[in-house]
């Protein structure tokens, strides 16, 4: 049982008419209602036969939330009714001192003001009420139709300054999916916090119906959807045809139960609304801000999902101090990160829009979302910003695929009418409840025959193999990587002349770290000479993180170890290069147990002091290769700085693997001024990047190059800023599923045959039958490897946070179809 809060949404007439394709008003109500509580607007009541500014001012009263969503109108003034003429004598801090200085001081009409809007007259009324104020402020620098701003824009902004200086802190909103994340995690934190008096709720308290169980058909059938996002002109709660309260929850999901009351503290109610909207808003309004920590120690919470699921579809489990599971969008596993709430508002909105609709079949994209916290001295979240921005790219690489896939089948004509519905789940820090999230996946493809494969885990971690091996070998389900390219999923096994998979039902879009090293390997000579050190010897120290922060068989990284041997490996292939020498990352226990000679008790302390032993010799590394996790880049650079090499060598270059990519949207992720006068550069798989690919690909592609048409029609109106190569990867990997998921439903598969028919289609395509994607052809090889998936080596700027290519890798070949007879395709 829940507290469901009447939200009063107030607003002037062009917040809902802009965006026309999902206005503004329309994503504050969508966050309401997704948070489980009824949201209320004068536009639900469009005849009254009061006065309508006594009605505004009732239903106000009525209400224990309240919300103001403000652009560049001020609004329609008060005709006729005394309450305009000037601000109300009994409201503190409007117009008037505030009578003791618990309370709050509000805006302040200036002399000479002789009428009000409505819309200011709702605020002023909420004033009055001392109830919760969250307010909204469209940013002055959003682009909007001049219709929808005032000519004068003199009373609206007066009115928007005195918000901004009333006692409440102002968010301001961009997009309309911005705007729903703030609001959703606004209610959220405002319920949490015990900042609602139980007795302005008890009476609207109700029972929350389990999700019920059941076969899903094949395909699901969605016809049972709720409708919340359907309904935002109305003021009536949220149920399904049989009465039952179905709204989202997810941002409720730290409420209390009815067993216990929200606590009434004093005249706090709207202070603390201001304090819990500073906190939706203070991680900033783009892509990049990071993902989010838990905000509480409570039980993880299951919500009702948006979409007619089976029961065990929606699951959320409590690991390592996380909310990990899955969900269809109704949930942001109790992270605080407006970004990560965007995008699972934008993906729970695209499997809501699949009401009704045939050919759904749904997709589970695994990644981790949330961190743990820090250990002292250094460690896994030295990033300032994050824990860590994969997880951001890879959702919203799959956002925009989904956007994609279901456009393309509800376009007149389309070939296939096959949809994905996603599933998000949530894996936690480095992959940890990869294994355990992979259990309740496994239950979900019992129940459910329309699960149709998984995209993600695409951290090369001992968990996230052991999850492969479960889905793969057990479940039976495809499974198609973005970006794990550690050598192991993919290298064949078994004796000489009889290899095989080691992953039958594993297939990856991105290269290998065999491909990434040769890459690297190639490109250290022009990196040397741009560094004016071409006429030197290269002379590697390479620093891998492996486990990282914890026991070596707890959750080590293989793809750290893994890459820094094949860079070993191709180093030996070039010319004038010494013997690599290598450092790995301290485990924590080793830090802490080490003397304050050896550099002991911080992580930081003694990788300095490891380092220092490698560079106190007459030839000290040159060049630095660092193979670990970008999240923890800056425990390097601090190890760094106080080492022999970096006062030996402040210029120091720094050559990353392609973790390190995620700074293409998070340059946060390095904290500034820590590289010093140290280079950096890095691997990177998606040719995201202006002019990466040539002209000439989507006049090779022809009618084949649907996928690369799809890419440039989503991200046309996107920020560079906000696309990595991981995102055009991601997307490259959900494509080609959905695609074999199309291609396999032409066959009309009996039940429990369509994923083995999706895994068929998958192993077809290789060679002559190689797949057109944003970021190349896609061409799996007959251990599931994409044999031509891109590599190039960039550098990072800090000082504009830019990306520059250095060296182009592979990029002539992926956008070339592969040939047959050097594919080495799946002979079936």
């Amino acid at each position: 049982m829940r507290a469901r809060l009447r939200v009063f949404v107030s607003h002037t007439s062009d917040m809902n008419k802009y965006p026309t394709d999902r206005a503004f008003v329309r994503a504050a109500l969508d966050a309401v209602r997704r948070s489980g509580h009824t949201a209320i607007s004068m536009d639900d009541f469009p005849v009254v036969s009061k006065v309508p500014a006594s009605f505004c001012e009732e239903k106000v009263r009525e209400c224990d939330v309240y919300i103001g969503v403000i652009g560049l109108r001020y609004g329609s003034l008060v005709a006729g009714d005394p309450r305009g003429a000037a601000a109300p004598a009994n409201v503190p801090g409007v117009g008037q001192p505030k009578p003791d200085s618990t309370d709050s001081t509000d805006a302040v009409v200036p002399p000479g003001q002789t009428a009000v809007s409505y819309t200011e007259l709702e605020f002023r009324t909420a004033v009055e009420k001392k109830i919760p104020r969250l307010l909204f402020l469209l940013d002055e620098d959003t682009p909007i139709p001049r219709k929808f701003t005032d000519r004068d824009l003199g009373p609206v902004d007066a009115f928007r300054e005195r918000l901004r200086n009333a006692d409440v802190i102002v968010g301001f909103f961009r997009t309309a999916d911005h705007l729903e994340a703030q609001v959703t995690l606004a209610l959220s934190q405002l319920v949490d916090n015990g900042a609602v008096d139980a007795a302005l709720v008890a009476k609207r308290i109700a029972d929350r119906s389990p999700v019920t169980s059941g076969t899903a058909p094949q395909p699901p059938d969605l016809t049972g959807l709720t409708a919340a996002t359907d309904q935002a002109g109305t003021g009536a709660a949220d149920t399904d045809a049989a009465g039952r309260d179905t709204a989202g929850a997810a941002g409720a999901a730290g409420a209390d139960d009815a067993g216990r009351r929200f606590r009434r503290r004093g005249t706090l109610p709207y202070v603390l609304g201001a304090a819990v909207l500073a906190g939706a808003v203070a991680a900033g309004a783009v892509l990049g801000a990071g993902l989010g920590r838990p905000r509480s120690s409570h039980a993880c919470q299951a919500p009702d999902p948006l979409t007619a699921l089976p029961a065990a579809a929606t699951w959320v489990g409590s690991f390592d101090e996380q909310c990990i599971g899955f969900s269809d969008g109704a949930y942001t596993f109790d992270s605080t990160s407006p970004d990560l709430a965007a995008l699972l508002t934008t993906i729970g909105r695209q499997n809501a829009a699949l009401a009704g609709k045939g050919g759904v079949y749904t997709v589970v994209v695994a990644a981790p979302l949330t961190g743990r916290h820090p250990p002292p001295g250094g460690g896994q979240a030295d990033s300032p910003t994050t824990v860590g921005q994969g997880g951001l790219n890879e959702l919203l690489g799959a956002q925009l695929a989904q956007a994609a896939t279901n456009a393309a089948a509800d376009a007149p004509g389309a070939r296939s009418r096959s949809r994905i519905r996603l599933l998000v789940a949530n894996v936690g820090w480095h992959s940890d409840g990869a294994l355990t999230v992979a259990r309740h996946i496994d239950e979900v493809a019992r129940a459910d025959p329309g699960l149709a494969g998984l995209l993600g885990l695409f951290q090369s971690t001992s968990a996230a193999r052991q999850a492969v091996a479960l889905l793969s070998g057990t479940t039976g389900i495809p499974i198609v990587s973005s970006t794990a390219s550690d050598d192991g999923f993919t290298r064949p096994v078994g004796p000489p002349g009889q290899t095989r998979r080691a992953f039958d039902w594993y297939f990856r879009v991105g290269p290998t770290n065999h491909r990434e090293a040769e890459v690297i390997a190639r490109a250290i000579p022009e990196i040397m000479k741009r560094e004016e050190r071409g006429d030197q010897p290269i002379r590697p120290l390479i620093v891998s993180a492996g486990a990282g922060n914890g026991p070596k068989d707890a959750n080590p990284d293989h793809y750290s170890d893994n890459l820094a041997e094949d860079i070993r490996t191709e180093l030996g292939r070039v010319p004038r290069a010494a013997p690599a020498v290598r450092v790995s990352f301290p485990e924590t226990a080793r830090a802490e147990a080490a003397s304050a000679a050896d550099g002991g008790p911080t992580v930081v302390g003694v990788l300095g002091h490891d380092l220092s032993e490698r560079c106190t010799g007459p030839q000290p590394p040159n060049l630095i290769i660092y193979t670990g996790r970008t999240t923890s880049v800056n425990t390097l650079l601090g190890a760094l700085t106080g080492s022999a090499c970096g006062r030996a060598d402040p210029r120091l270059p720094i050559i990353s693997g392609d973790d390190a990519m995620e700074l293409e949207t998070d340059p946060g992720e390095i904290a500034a001024g820590a590289l010093g006068r140290h280079t950096f550069y890095f691997a990177d798989f998606g040719l995201a990047q202006p002019g990466d690919i040539p002209p000439s690909y989507s006049e090779q592609t022809g009618a084949d190059g649907t996928v690369p048409r799809q890419w440039a029609t989503q991200v046309r109106d996107t920020p560079q800023r906000l696309i990595s190569g991981h995102t055009i990867v991601a997307f490259d990997a959900l494509s080609v599923l959905a695609w074999a998921i199309g291609a396999a439903e032409l066959n009309t598969p009996p039940p429990g045959q369509l994923r083995a028919n999706i895994k068929a289609v998958l192993n077809l395509t290789c060679g002559d039958l190689a797949r057109a994607g944003a970021n190349g052809y896609i061409s799996f090889d007959r251990y599931g490897d994409s044999t031509s998936a891109p590599v190039l080596i960039r550098r990072f700027d800090p000082t504009d946070a830019t990306v520059t290519t250095i060296a182009p890798g592979t990029i002539a070949q992926s956008p070339r179809r592969p040939a047959a007879a050097v594919a080495n395709c799946t002979v079936l």
